[in-house]
């Protein structure tokens, strides 16, 4: 006896040319919970597809006008219908041809279809297939929390990397600016020893939440290192940088921050990517970096342009 599924949200579509094999795994699919479609050829099983989605296709091998291992390759072709998990039937002692490379060749349901292993097939093929997106779901995010820095949640060193490679591409081929603003916080040492290392982090945290409502789309902000963050700015040149950096450090040397006892302000570097510069932008960095040393030993509060 098959018990039904409780989730009769699950959409399968048979795909076999031979109705009464159709309207038997139709009625075992129903019986059990599922929802359940047909389709009496490929070029129908594809249209089908674009219709409604499936979340797991029953294909038979042997059809006429397309066979099932041609609407398998056009699936997977397709970046719509790729990841629809497919269960392949074939009559017993036919050759599942061509699928030995497919990681989908151990779903597979013998003809004539038995109803319990054609269900067991089925919640396999959907349970093994639900972990697989789990899991590259997990992956993404794993991708995704690896280029971001966890203190500011701004872009990582490693998607800095990434994003001035792609930048320094189109400044040199088509001569459009980048600019990056560099700001460190003053006295950054000492704030951290009379606050403490936890409290500094949530004075960082504050600061990047103020510097991340300046930019655009476009623009990359960075935190380059425990005091440093660097605001990569496209199609933009040092005028405009400039014209940003000074907007940040007047509106922050105004700002009430978490360091209740001393005002906090920062020095700014603005450097201007060049011909002659490598493309890791390295020396685009290592420019801004010293005009905010310069404007650090001058007092700071102030923003300098690398020259």
């Amino acid at each position: 006896m098959v018990v039904p599924l409780t989730n009769t949200n699950t959409n399968i579509l048979v795909v076999d040319d031979e109705s009464t094999n159709v309207d038997f795994i139709v009625g075992a699919l129903k019986a059990a919970g599922y929802g359940a479609a047909a389709a009496t050829d490929g070029f129908k099983a594809i249209a089908a597809c674009k219709v409604h989605m499936p979340d797991l296709i029953l294909l038979d091998l042997q059809m006429p006008l397309m066979s099932g291992i041609d609407v398998f390759k056009r699936l997977r072709a397709d970046e719509k219908t790729r990841d629809i998990p497919v269960v392949f039937m074939r009559r017993k002692g036919e050759k599942p041809s061509q699928l030995a490379e497919d990681d989908d060749e151990h779903w597979v349901v013998s003809k004539p279809v038995a109803a319990d292993e054609l269900l067991g097939r089925v919640k396999t093929a959907l349970a093994e297939h639900s972990l697989k997106m789990e899991l590259r779901k997990k992956d993404v995010e794993l991708r995704e929390l690896s280029l971001a820095d966890p203190l500011t949640s701004f872009r990582s060193l490693r998607y800095l990397a990434e994003f001035l490679r792609c930048e320094i591409n189109q400044c040199r081929r088509y001569g459009v600016p980048l600019s990056l603003v560099l700001l460190e916080i003053d006295d950054a040492q000492k704030i951290r020893q009379e606050k403490g290392q936890a409290e500094y982090n949530d004075l960082v945290s504050e600061i990047a939440f103020f510097v991340g409502q300046q930019y655009r789309q476009s623009d990359i902000v960075v935190r380059l290192s425990e005091s440093e963050l660097g605001l990569f700015l496209t199609h933009t040149d040092m005028d405009g940088a400039v014209e940003v950096a000074e907007r940040i450090r007047e509106s922050m040397a105004q700002a009430a921050f978490l360091a209740e006892s001393r005002r906090v302000t920062v020095s700014i570097g603005v450097a201007l990517w060049m011909i002659g510069m490598d493309e890791d932008g390295q020396m685009l960095i290592s420019y801004a970096r010293a005009a905010v040393n310069q404007a650090k030993a001058a007092g700071g509060n102030m923003t300098l342009t690398a020259q």
